[in-house]
């Protein structure tokens, strides 16, 4: 219960009329009355700083493809939501599986015991180790290790592949004049030649589980992998087959 004020008085007080401490009565209850109504209000929505959180854990929690620790950002979210408390954790998706790195969007659902759904825009940025030439390249040139350096660059907006220290460089070639510092993708690397038209190749030819090694010339131009035709110099045939390595050519018989 509240009780009205009693007057103050004394050296620092004057004395206060009744109509004085009715007035300071009736601002406090008016005061408590609000206030009692805030915390009835934020008890019935729920916590925006919790939603926030939740989805700051399912992010940190994913396994991205990376050395580093990714980075992330959320979207501020509208404070004017009203969703009801949702008394069980969430359930945070990605909305789209195959977009969960740059500008993505997280689904955000309460099953129980109320049922809302909200989406709330994110951005994941991943780092890694690529591959950058050292030097200036020029189209058709082979590469090779010693002309490459691997530095920590951001890949969440890269369109195009790029290539990690684990991935095999020397067997590629470039597709067009690069300058030094270029992060190296299959957008200016193809894989090189491995056997040119006309080229003397030796060819394997397995029957029933033996290899028989032969020669021949090639008849196309391929890179490893790729099927082309050889003729045969000692039976004169011509037969397709695989290419498997810098002029050597696997066929099946």
């Amino acid at each position: 219960m509240l009780k009205a004020l009693e007057p103050l008085y004394g050296e620092n007080f004057p004395l206060t009329s009744k109509k004085y401490s009715r007035n300071v009565c009736t601002r406090l209850i008016a005061i408590l009355i609000i206030s009692v109504s805030a915390v009835s209000a934020e008890n019935d929505r729920q916590s925006l700083a919790s939603i926030t959180l939740q989805a700051e854990s399912f992010l940190a929690a994913q396994a991205y493809s990376s050395p580093y620790p990714a980075r992330f950002k959320l979207s501020r979210l509208d404070s004017r939501l009203n969703l009801k408390p949702c008394t069980q954790s969430l359930d945070i998706k990605f909305t789209r599986a195959d977009k969960v790195i740059g500008n993505s969007s997280l689904t955000i659902r309460c099953q129980s015991p109320v049922s809302w759904q909200i989406h709330l825009p994110v951005r994941v940025d991943l780092y890694d180790d690529i591959a950058v030439n050292k030097s200036p390249l020029i189209k058709g040139q082979s590469i090779n290790s010693s002309q490459i350096i691997y530095q920590k660059k951001k890949v969440s907006n890269l369109q195009q592949g790029y290539y990690r220290k684990s991935d095999p460089v020397e067997r590629l070639k470039v597709k067009r004049n690069l300058a030094s510092g270029t992060i190296l993708t299959t957008a200016n690397l193809e894989p090189k030649l491995m056997v040119t038209s006309g080229q003397k190749v030796t060819i394997l030819l397995s029957i029933d589980g033996l290899q028989i090694k032969s020669s021949g010339f090639a008849l196309q131009s391929a890179r490893q992998g790729q099927i082309i035709k050889v003729k045969n110099t000692q039976s004169d045939k011509i037969i397709e087959g695989v290419v498997l390595s810098e002029g050597v050519v696997n066929v099946r018989l």
